[in-house]
């Protein structure tokens, strides 16, 4: 989540900042039950199984594209003991709070396109990866499989032309999937390498970035999609549709057209790049997320079509933003998706991006997501005791772990969103929610999390 214009916005507004602070001497530990961070998903799918081979649950509290843009304008991160005006330093701040991993969202592209605020380059990659071994953390690598960026309103193509080794029989909107597939294959085992051979650990790969509607420049038309281009290559019924008509089709339709255009080819591409990368570590664990974690049936619809057309990825995906609804059923509606694609495939599900507001979130595309639940306000605390109810629902209930988006983007767009606030004189401090998942995860209660 998080397009063009926000990233825009972030730029303008830091631009009039000149917040700065210096760095003071690292405290004392938090005092948390960070070990708690060892116990893994807990279920009737689990019963039984050895606790020594059930992983961690996954804390991921990580650095985010947008923390290079952050700190270069001189915003420094504390958490009242601890100040970070690093990207090592703030992912050691989140390693006091229980983050056990280090996320990376990676483009095609090889370096930093100037003026965007966030960054998801090959280069980047390449430094997280760095990051992650200096810390002896693992590195959660999203290969995105667009230029710069996509998601479920917009997945334009790939472009490879920064990889000599790739070598393309056309364009990439007049290929077949048959032809998709070697490059997206030597694609994933160049990325494999690049990353794994320094000695980087991945304990999962993710592919794609909410590929509810396609990946890799197969899928239709989105919103304000910026380098898209019709796939024909593939199918031409899919340059005729559009996401925002996908949108407004009821479920059955909307599943019925992409289970006859788009999944099928899409499960082909992701399982090529899987392929690629178990070339070079032949036990690599893979996962995927979808935005429509409330809609029970879509998402039981999506990944049947990719188990059956060859992907079947070992942790079942979802980006889960409940303030962007008013529903009164989003809590319900959730907890429900989880339970069914968790009896179809028998997978822990992550949940891949997640938010929820402690204050305004400012103007733009995400201003209107302050729809809080009853039972948990639109404050630091109602924030906090949120995130604390869905980990504590979660690792009770086949939940491998939780990402929060962009914790530290505190600024005008994505503001009371963000973990972190946005500072008035020093740094930017850090809410209550920092400690949250990690006291969820110590107590597993399947009825925590309620609307």
């Amino acid at each position: 989540m998080m397009r063009s214009g926000f990233a825009t916005a972030l730029l303008t507004t830091l631009a009039a900042c000149s917040t700065s602070s210096s760095p003071a001497a690292p405290g004392e530990d938090s005092g948390l039950d960070v070990a708690a961070v060892e116990a893994g998903p807990t279920d009737a799918h689990e019963a039984g199984a050895d606790a020594s081979t059930t992983p961690a649950f996954r804390v991921a509290l990580s650095v985010s594209p947008f923390t290079a843009t952050l700190l270069a304008s001189g915003v420094a991160f504390s958490d009242g003991t601890r100040t970070a005006t690093t990207a090592a330093d703030l992912q050691k701040l989140y390693v006091a709070h229980g983050s056990n991993e280090v996320f990376v969202r990676v483009a095609t592209e090889m370096t930093h396109p100037a003026g965007h605020a966030e960054d998801h380059s090959y280069a980047a990659a390449i430094a997280a990866s760095a990051l992650a071994r200096s810390l002896g953390l693992p590195l959660n690598p999203e290969l995105g499989l667009w230029a710069n960026y996509g998601d479920v309103t917009c997945q334009p193509p790939p472009d490879f032309t920064g990889y000599p080794s790739l070598t393309l029989p056309g364009a990439w909107n007049t290929l077949t999937v048959d032809q998709m597939l070697p490059v997206l294959r030597a694609y994933g085992t160049l990325m494999a390498h690049a990353i794994l051979d320094p000695g980087t650990e991945v304990r999962i790969w993710d592919i794609g970035n909410e590929v509810d509607f396609g990946t890799a420049g197969v899928a239709p038309n989105g919103i304000n999609c910026s380098g898209w281009i019709a796939p024909d290559g593939v199918d031409p019924a899919i340059g005729t549709q559009t996401v925002l008509a996908l949108l407004m089709m009821a479920e059955p339709a909307r599943a019925a057209w992409l289970a006859a255009h788009v999944w099928p080819a899409e499960a082909r591409l992701l399982s090529a790049v899987a392929d690629g990368i178990r070339a070079v570590d032949p036990k690599a664990r893979f996962a995927t997320h979808i935005s429509q974690a409330t809609d029970t049936a879509f998402a039981q619809a999506f990944y049947q079509a990719m188990h059956a057309g060859g992907f079947s990825p070992d942790e079942l995906g979802f980006s889960y933003y409940p303030s962007a609804s008013a529903s009164a059923t989003r809590g319900a509606d959730f907890r429900a998706t989880v339970a069914a694609v968790r009896a179809d495939f028998g997978k822990p599900v992550f949940i891949a991006e997640f938010a929820y507001p402690a204050g305004p979130i400012g103007g733009g595309a995400y201003g209107s997501w302050t729809h809080a639940f009853p039972s948990y306000p639109v404050s630091p605390g109602g924030q906090a005791d949120l995130l604390q109810a869905l980990a504590s629902w979660g690792i009770a209930s086949g939940v491998s772990g939780i990402r929060y988006w962009a914790p530290e983007v505190f600024v005008s767009g994505w503001g009371g969103l963000a973990i972190f606030a946005a500072p008035t004189t020093g740094p930017s401090t850090a809410g209550p929610a920092m400690d949250s998942i990690v006291k969820g995860i110590a107590a597993p209660n399947v009825s925590a999390f309620h609307d």
